[in-house]
């Protein structure tokens, strides 16, 4: 049978610095109580959320699995989980019955995950409640009308569609959809606009029986020797504690994750520059398993895979009706309208090693918590924002980042979606203590 796709007539300008489309309907392809767009630790949990409080709910995710930077990034282990909340205790729940869950290093309460386990578990949990999950569909638009977020616009196999929402939340990390949707946002830090390093994570196998990474210092020294040894033609990053390799134990004996690769001075909103980052991040990665094999006792550790999608730890920053700062953090701030809290350190990986810029490694804080306000895009309503792109500063940034924290963000963000769907409402109009006391009655962790 002979098929053909439609087709949308284009005018090449007469400079071809530009085309011009004609114009188009699109189609809408479903209409939700609740849109998600990304499908990784705050979007599943934004998603699950929604779901549980019985909102028609979908996951918009790129890849092809859900998990986001766990899966599609390799990215073990998984901190700042205590204490967040009723999905985070049954996700751990769900990865010990499948037998996915281990200590790492149990002395610092640091534990890992099996990823392709985590795969699986979540499209289980999805479907249990109703969630619906699309996959190899990024986020390509945002439908706005009078300042209000309608619904998404896609583009994946079944051509660019529309999908309508009472609400969407934004956990793509990037900020994508917000910034589509022409919110404002800040990027990199103050000084210089430059943001934290990405690295692409990695797994490998062939570990001897109970090895188990000690000091940084001594495996970077051990490498650092090898190379020596070998007169290899690498370099390894020199800096701070956080540029040493990390051997990861994960559930599989043998098997762990390894965080190593640095790439400086990306920006994540650049295709080209995302695409050489990776393929670059990709070789530093074959380049450290060739070290590691020639330490002595490591002779059979072997690449078994680097990850889908490279780990951007920092893009775009929404501006929010409030913003978290580090004098927050330092204070160990309490607010009205809480939402979660974190309790990871300031985490900041030098976003440009020599440079003589004081990076705010470490700075001492306290446990803090996340208010609501800073969900909330500023100029746009029918909107929620979630994970490492809500609205903060550079320096808080990089304590809310991690998982466990996105994860209880992004619980916050469903629970507050679904409840804004249901009366309703715009996000905004919802009383934020009103959602704390709701979010406590839910099981969410908070401070005490």
């Amino acid at each position: 049978m002979l098929h053909r796709d439609p087709v949308h007539p284009t005018t090449i300008a007469g400079d071809r610095r530009s085309i011009t489309e004609a114009p188009r309907q699109i189609p809408v392809a479903g209409q939700y109580d609740v849109v998600v767009a990304g499908g990784g630790p705050a979007g599943i949990a934004a998603a699950l959320a929604a779901g549980k409080a019985g909102a028609r709910t979908l996951v918009i995710e790129r890849h092809g699995m859900l998990g986001g930077v766990w899966t599609a990034g390799l990215l073990n282990p998984f901190f700042d989980f205590r204490r967040k909340g009723f999905l985070v205790d049954e996700l751990i729940a769900r990865l010990q019955a499948a037998g996915a869950w281990k200590a790492w290093i149990p002395q610092n309460d640091w534990w890992c995950f099996d990823t392709e386990a985590m795969k699986r578990v979540l499209e289980a949990w999805c479907d249990e409640l109703g969630v619906e999950f699309w996959y190899h569909c990024p986020v390509v638009g945002a439908v706005v009308e009078g300042g209000v977020m309608r619904g998404v616009v896609v583009e994946g196999k079944s051509g660019r569609e529309a999908v309508l929402a009472a609400v969407c939340v934004d956990a793509s990390g990037d900020g994508d959809l917000a910034a589509r949707a022409g919110a404002a946002y800040h990027l990199g830090r103050g000084q210089d606009g430059l943001c934290q390093p990405a690295t692409m994570m990695f797994e490998i196998d062939g570990l001897p029986a109970g090895w188990v990474q000690g000091e940084t210092s001594t495996l970077y020294n051990a490498m650092q020797e090898a190379i020596a040894r070998a007169n290899l033609p690498y370099t390894l990053p020199i800096g701070a504690v956080n540029y040493a390799p990390w051997i990861i134990n994960v559930p599989r004996p043998g098997a762990a994750a390894v965080q190593h690769t640095h790439i400086y001075r990306l920006d994540a909103r650049d295709t080209r520059g995302l695409s050489r980052a990776t393929a670059d991040a990709r070789r530093l990665a074959n380049e450290a398993v060739d070290i590691l094999r020639r330490i002595p006792g490591l002779e059979t550790v072997r690449l078994a895979q680097t990850a889908p999608a490279i780990g951007i730890r920092e893009c775009r920053r929404v501006v929010g009706d409030a913003c978290l700062e580090l004098g927050d953090l330092q204070a160990g701030r309490r607010w009205d309208d809480a939402v979660t809290f974190g309790e990871f350190c300031v985490d900041i990986h030098e976003p440009a090693p020599g440079a003589g810029v004081a990076s705010g490694h470490h700075t001492p804080m306290k446990p803090y918590e996340i208010p609501y306000r800073c969900l909330l895009p500023q100029g746009v309503d029918g909107l929620l924002v979630a994970g490492r792109c809500i609205s903060g500063s550079h320096e808080a940034h990089a304590s809310y980042r991690v998982t466990g924290t996105c994860m209880g963000m992004g619980q916050a963000a469903g629970t507050a979606a679904a409840w804004a769907a249901r009366e309703k409402l715009q996000p905004r109009s919802l009383d934020g203590s009103a959602l704390n006391r709701r979010l406590r009655d839910l099981g969410c962790g908070f401070l005490g």
